[in-house]
């Protein structure tokens, strides 16, 4: 069943059970209400006429049955109420009215207590027409019944059921009609942006944004839908630019190593290139062999590979400098102006670090020392090299980019963009400058803890 299909249904359910709950209600406080007024009307009645009674009966019994023994006291103006006096045994002694009242097991119970005040209502059936019949015990014996024909206040009840089954039904038809039509406004756009998403998945087309009216939280889904339409062509995007590049990148060493491969096999090669030539091969393989790391260390998503951990950065930092002095046999020192902690994951963490160290290390002279700074969140790696101009330092953290005054030398242009996605992916802010001996800066803020 459809999301349309669905919604008119619970308006249609929702509406019958209201509608249902006000109609029966509704026609049971209308009965109780006519019944009541009838009640009070008979009750009042009563205990004027035994006030009565009460006053000029002082034998024990009736001396036998009268239609008035009392005068003007049974006398009534209503055409469509019964008085009636009946004596211990239930005999009908004195009625007026169109008919007699039944006497029921009940009503003679009532009349032989002899005790005054008890009172009984029920609703029985004279001739055919409904009565409503108000008993109450006199106090020397017997009992006064008083009825009057509610045959018409049956016929409103039974009209005012009737009606309310009309309105009622009628009121379902139009609510779900009308939950039809709200339902229809409200699930087109959803409708829409299904039919987009499944021509979007048929076409691939990611660069088109989904153009449909909506407000509300519909609206909000719709943008959101075409925020994550254009997150998605982005990362297609550099999915593509990253393969276009990685070939670039690999094409170079690839030819270098056919044309060496090609060398060696001829036969008049002197050793002395023939080894030359072996080192070249290798060189290009531990090239080629970083590029593959660092390509698919950029393509995984490293937030699902590790989990976020307080680390203290002044440690962290220093076991990557002490590595880094024993791999390269160069001079890296470390200054730490403030220590301080940060949430991050730290193998990643310790990727980027190395990278900026790495980096400092392959463009400055062998002779210079590489400088790392800390300072609380502060991370800075200064180095000798010949720099970063100032046209080339917006674009340093981009994929495969090489800065005009260092494309000549070795490397595959990932480092600091690993860097830029280690920062993306944890909140840090990415550094780059000059650094105080004429080289370069570069380094993160992070985000601290503590």
């Amino acid at each position: 069943m459809s999301l349309r299909k669905r919604l008119s249904v619970a308006t249609g359910l929702v509406v019958l059970v209201t509608v249902s709950a006000l109609a029966i209600a509704t026609y049971a406080l209308a009965g109780h209400e006519l019944r009541s007024q009838v009640d009070d009307s008979l009750a009042a009645r009563a205990d004027a006429i035994v006030r009565q009674i009460d006053r000029e009966l002082q034998r024990p019994q009736f001396p036998g049955r009268q239609r008035s023994p009392l005068g003007p006291t049974l006398l009534q103006p209503e055409f469509d109420a019964i008085t009636q006096v009946i004596d211990l045994n239930g005999t009908i002694l004195a009625v007026l009215g169109p008919s007699e009242l039944p006497v029921t097991t009940k009503d003679r119970e009532m009349a032989a207590t002899a005790q005054g005040g008890q009172s009984a209502l029920v609703t029985t059936t004279v001739e055919g027409d409904s009565y409503r019949v108000y008993t109450l015990t006199l106090a020397n014996g017997g009992a006064l019944q008083l009825g009057r024909d509610i045959t018409d206040i049956e016929d409103a009840r039974n009209g005012l059921r009737t009606w309310l089954i009309l309105l009622g039904a009628a009121g379902i038809v139009l609510a779900a009609g009308v939950g039809w039509i709200i339902a229809w406004r409200t699930t087109k756009p959803i409708e829409q942006l299904a039919e987009s998403a499944e021509s979007i998945a048929e076409t691939q087309n990611t660069s088109d944004p989904i153009t449909i009216k909506a407000d509300g939280e519909v609206g909000n889904l719709v943008s959101s839908f075409n925020t994550m339409l254009d997150a998605l062509g982005r990362s297609v995007a550099q999915q593509k630019q990253l393969v276009q590049d990685a070939s670039h990148e690999l094409r170079t060493p690839l030819t270098s190593l056919r044309a060496n491969a090609e060398l060696l096999g001829r036969d008049d090669l002197p050793p002395d290139t023939r080894t030359e030539i072996i080192a070249d091969i290798r060189a290009e393989i531990d090239e080629l062999t970083s590029l593959s790391t660092e390509l698919s260390a950029l393509a995984s998503d490293q937030r699902n590979t590790e989990e976020p951990a307080e680390i203290q950065i002044e440690e962290s930092v220093r076991d990557i400098v002490e590595r880094a002095q024993r791999r390269s046999n160069r001079t890296v020192t470390l200054h730490v102006v403030k220590s301080g902690h940060a949430v991050v994951r730290p193998m990643q963490f310790e990727r980027a670090i190395s990278n900026l160290v790495d980096n400092a290390l392959k463009f400055s002279p062998t002779d210079t020392t590489v400088d790392v700074f800390v300072n609380a969140n502060r991370i800075e790696v200064h180095d000798s090299g010949p720099g970063i101009a100032p046209e080339d330092r917006a674009f340093v953290f981009d994929r495969f980019y090489r800065a005009s005054a260092t494309r000549a030398m070795p490397g595959s242009g990932l480092g600091l963009a690993i860097v830029k996605q280690f920062a993306d992916i944890h909140g840090a802010r990415t550094l780059v400058d000059a650094s105080g001996t004429g080289g370069a800066m570069v380094g993160l803020e992070l985000a601290t803890r503590g």
